[in-house]
């Protein structure tokens, strides 16, 4: 590929990160201006996530949800721990096994961060109809999608 070729073509991924960058500046702004504690938009989905869980969440099972290293992930977890959004309860008398439970701050906390994720996505998406939302989400999902299988494409490729 030409470097012209380069130049002259619209970059799916560095828009996607720039959308990214933008909504999750957005919204801290909208925390911010709330007088809410956060340090991450990612706390917010995590927190959103286990608000809604019926079944018990500990964090070994986060990684495939999330799709963060598991670093990352116990980083996270940590500052939502500090920050008393969570708490870790011991399950079945074993120490190492330890069930993520979601404070009254953290639910308090939910409620504000999903208040404003949906205010600047309303805002994001507004003069926007439904049917081009709908297709800009399965269009975005066939990407995640192409994204998460391009490790094995390069195997494949080298294969052959």
């Amino acid at each position: 590929m030409s470097t012209k070729e380069f130049d002259n073509r619209t970059h799916v991924g560095f828009m996607c990160g720039c959308i990214e960058r933008e909504v999750k500046k957005a919204i801290n702004r909208g925390m911010k201006e709330a007088d809410a504690c956060i340090s991450s938009t990612k706390q917010g989905w995590i927190i959103g996530y286990f608000v809604r869980q019926t079944e018990p969440i500990f964090q070994k099972d986060l990684e495939d949800v999330f799709h963060f290293p598991k670093s990352t992930l116990a980083d996270i977890i940590q500052t939502l721990e500090k920050d008393g959004l969570i708490t870790k309860v011991p399950v079945d008398g074993d120490g190492r096994k330890k069930q993520i439970v979601v404070t009254e701050k953290g639910h308090e906390f939910n409620q504000e961060i999903e208040t404003q994720i949906m205010e600047v996505e309303n805002y994001i998406t507004k003069d926007i109809s439904d049917e081009e939302l709908d297709m800009v989400i399965k269009v975005l999902d066939k990407m995640q999608k192409n994204a998460k299988d391009y490790k094995s494409y390069i195997k494949l490729k080298k294969e052959d």
